[in-house]
């Protein structure tokens, strides 16, 4: 009797032929993922407002009745953005009444965020404090100033902009306002900040101040002005943009002086004020905002809500609508558009240079994101990665997905969109999420990449993930088309629903593919910190209808141990008599054919996830086939 052992890996292979794939890859999969130690059965996922966990219950009904407590933000429509920011979670979704709102995550579940006020300034003679309290001359209202952004002008007479403040006592009115530290100027009435409903958030958090404990979340919807957020005060980005498409004027307009005469019914095409920036992103210390209308803005340099060119803010053209903005690639910044891809270099508006990538693909939008130094998005072609050459600055694209490639084809013949991605550092993967509710796991942590498919019950709407407190690992999040927040890698459930999941391994000949062998028994290493049960089948010679498969069967699993070292990490403490691995024992193979594969098939509502790592068939060979 011969034995081969291997190791499971290599991902799922579409492409290549039967007789050419490597021992260890998958032909069929899903909610496995590849990872370090093998094919690990994805985690479940949970609903979140901030409330316990419902999977850390430890009974079923204490389980049930936490799951039941947490509930969805306030309002209608998916949630539309989801971000963690200085060890606190948010989401953003809409009202009834159609605008955007802003929660925060708390022990009594989602608590939505009030906003302050803006009021315009202008003639301003001595510069307004951040920190201080505002005084209404005429009103005698009161209010602490969050921000103060300057629009033009100087304090000399000429200064105007706008002030965010909060906590406003009394109503102001147009008048003379100074402030508690001699800031002085004329303000208008007060408007409330609020956030439009709609859009697809995209996030930044960023420290431009230098100073600790400074770092502020900013963030696009499409919809909207740009937002910058410091915990307490929320601030409008006014960037005086006017780089947009309206279509809402018809029949007799002016523009710059001229008049535009159309006919009953047209509707022509105008470039108007539309500050609505879609994507965002930091570079050089400047904040820098992409808009539809094929426009790249950024600030001035540590002065994230300065759009003054005085100030070292600037507009340059990206030529078509950016589609993701990544920062901290290298020393770039790299911008997507549908068909095109550019990157910016420099450190200030004096040097920032725009160098294409390519002009003729480009990234989906919400695939793009940067996996250690390297961006990986979604393009007609496929998955693909930017890596840096060794001239300083320049950048080639490699493909990634060619293994599935009819899996990508399928979704793009069936225009379905990607609505969201993200990276899990400590895993090396990068998730591609798809509008309906199904994805791709990328492991990007041997030589080549390994790519599984996935299905959540939920249709995603938007993703994020980051560390909530350091040291304790990464978290994810995503928003949901329901209207829950989920957390994911969370649980050993669907959110109380079964977590199905199947690999297909491939057609394994042993090194041999026209030999004729006949199959004993096989041996699957598991790692899987709790018990499991696992259902396995085998087929044998490409499943000729002679070659009869193996009916499936249940294999309960004992659990391995996850550690077997002890805490004081002293060998003497060392508990060697637990299994390092748990173990699945097929010893009633009986099949005979020239390759055999194998399908193991999970469904469960209460099981940890387990790992399949390696494999071990025993097998005699038989006679050479002609």
């Amino acid at each position: 009797m011969s034995t081969t052992s291997f190791v499971l890996q290599g991902g799922l292979d579409l492409v290549s032929p039967a007789i050419a794939l490597p021992q260890g890859r998958a032909i069929a999969a899903l909610n496995y993922e590849s990872e370090a130690r093998g094919y690990s059965r994805i985690g479940g996922f949970e609903r979140f407002d901030g409330r316990p966990s419902p999977s850390a219950g430890g009974d079923a009904a204490t389980i049930a009745a936490r799951r039941a407590a947490i509930s969805k933000p306030p309002g209608q429509g998916p949630i539309r953005g989801v971000v963690i920011y200085e060890r606190d979670i948010y989401c953003f979704r809409d009202s009834l009444s159609g605008a955007g709102q802003m929660f925060k995550s708390t022990a009594d579940g989602w608590a939505a965020i009030s906003f302050g006020l803006t009021l315009a300034f202008s003639a301003g003679t001595v510069e307004f404090n951040e920190g201080a309290t505002l005084s209404g001359g005429t009103s005698a209202a009161t209010a602490v100033i969050d921000r103060v952004v300057l629009q033009s002008g100087a304090w000399n007479g000429s200064a105007a902009g706008y002030l965010v403040v909060s906590g406003a006592i009394g109503t102001f009115v147009a008048e003379q306002g100074t402030d508690s530290q001699g800031g002085k100027g004329a303000i208008s009435s007060p408007a409330p900040i609020k956030l439009a409903g709609g859009g697809h958030y995209d996030f930044t958090v960023h420290n431009f101040y230098g100073a600790a404990r400074r770092r502020r979340l900013y963030f696009t919807s499409g919809v909207d002005t740009a937002y910058e957020f410091d915990g307490k005060a929320l601030s409008p980005i006014r960037t005086g943009n006017q780089s947009g498409t309206q279509t809402e004027f018809t029949n007799v307009m002016t523009r710059d002086g001229s008049t535009v005469l159309t006919r009953a019914g047209d509707t022509p095409a105008l470039r108007g004020e539309t500050d609505k920036p879609t994507h965002i992103g930091v570079h050089s210390n400047h904040l820098f905002l992409g808009f539809d209308a094929g426009s790249l803005m950024h600030s001035g340099v540590g002065e994230p809500l300065d759009f003054r060119t005085t100030a070292g803010a600037g507009e340059m053209s990206f030529g078509a609508a950016p589609t993701g903005i990544l920062s901290s690639v290298s020393t770039s910044l790299v911008i997507f558009g549908q068909s095109r891809v550019e990157y910016l270099q420099g450190t200030d508006s004096e040097t920032f240079e725009m160098k294409p990538i390519s002009d003729s693909s480009g990234a989906a939008r919400w695939s793009a994101q940067v996996a250690g130094e390297s961006p990986i998005y979604l393009d007609e072609g496929g998955l693909r990665n930017l890596t840096t050459t060794s001239a300083f600055g320049d950048w080639r694209m490699g493909t990634l997905s060619q293994l599935i490639e009819p899996l990508i084809r399928a979704k793009r013949e069936a225009s379905v969109p990607v609505v969201a991605s993200i990276t899990v550092k400590a895993k090396d993967q990068y998730r591609l999420f798809f509008a309906d509710g199904t994805g791709i796991v990328l492991y990007l942590g041997r030589e080549k990449p390994e790519l599984m498919p996935f299905r959540l019950p939920s249709a995603i709407f938007c993703a994020y993930s980051s560390e909530v407190r350091e040291g304790d690992g990464e978290r994810t999040f995503v928003g949901s088309q329901d209207g829950h927040v989920y957390e994911m890698q969370k649980g050993p459930s669907f959110d109380g629903a079964p977590v199905p999941a199947y690999i297909r391994l491939a057609w394994n000949g042993l090194g041999s593919p026209n030999m004729e062998k006949r199959f004993h028994s096989a041996r699957v290493e598991t790692d899987n910190a709790s018990s499991m049960s696992v259902g396995c089948r085998y087929h044998v010679d490409y499943n000729a209808t002679e070659n009869l498969a193996g009916e499936l069967r249940s294999y309960a699993v004992a659990s391995g141990s996850a550690d077997l070292m002890a805490a004081t990490l002293n060998y003497a403490d060392v508990d060697w008599t637990l299994a390092a691995a748990g173990e699945i024992n097929l010893d009633d193979l009986a099949g005979i054919g020239r390759n055999i594969a194998l399908t193991f098939i999970t469904e469960h509502t209460t099981e940890d996830p387990h790992t399949l790592t390696a494999l071990t068939l025993n097998f005699s060979p038989r006679r050479q086939l002609r």
